[in-house]
C-alpha cells in the first residue's frame, strides 16, 4: 500500500507458534506509531501466544498476526495513551479503562420507508448494549 492509499493493507499469517513475530509496521520498519486495536486468544495458548491486530498511525497500514503477550504488552506499555478503542476477546478498553456496559435495546432493522404492512413474523430485530467510557464520556452500541 503506498501512504497516500485510502484504504489499508492487510497482511494476515498463519497462526502457528512459528509464525510469531514482534508487532511492527513492515512499510515504516518500527513500532513507534503503532495501536493496537484488537487482541484475541490464538488457538496454542499453551504457546503464549496471541493473535494482535493494531495499525500504524504514520501510514494507516493495518496488520494481523500472532505474538507473544510479551511483545503485545510492550507495544501496549511503550503507546502514548490514545483515546483509541481496544477489543480485547469480548472486553472493550478506551483511554486504556475497561469500558462498562449500560442498558441495551432491541432495534427493528428496516430497508427503507414503505407504505405496506410487514407481516411481524418477517421483521428483524437486533439486541443491542451500550459501551461507557467513563474517562472521556465516548459511547457506542454494538450487537450483544
Amino acid at each position: 500500500m503506498s501512504a497516500q492509499s485510502a484504504h489499508p493493507t492487510f497482511s494476515s499469517s498463519s497462526l502457528t507458534s512459528s509464525s510469531a513475530s514482534q508487532p511492527r509496521c513492515e512499510q515504516c520498519g518500527t513500532s513507534q506509531h503503532l495501536m493496537v486495536d484488537t487482541i484475541d486468544a490464538h488457538s496454542d495458548l499453551s504457546a503464549g501466544l496471541v493473535e494482535v491486530g493494531y495499525n500504524c498511525r504514520n501510514c494507516g497500514s493495518f496488520r494481523e498476526h500472532a505474538a507473544t503477550v510479551a511483545d503485545v504488552a510492550e507495544v501496549l506499555n511503550t503507546s502514548a495513551k490514545l483515546p483509541g478503542l481496544l477489543q480485547f476477546g469480548k472486553h472493550y478498553l478506551h483511554c486504556g479503562v475497561p469500558m462498562h456496559t449500560g442498558a441495551g435495546k432491541r432495534s427493528l432493522l428496516t430497508a427503507g420507508f414503505s407504505s405496506r404492512n410487514v407481516d411481524p413474523e418477517l421483521e428483524a430485530y437486533l439486541n443491542t448494549r451500550v459501551l461507557h467510557c467513563d474517562e472521556c464520556g465516548f459511547q457506542m452500541e454494538i450487537p450483544d
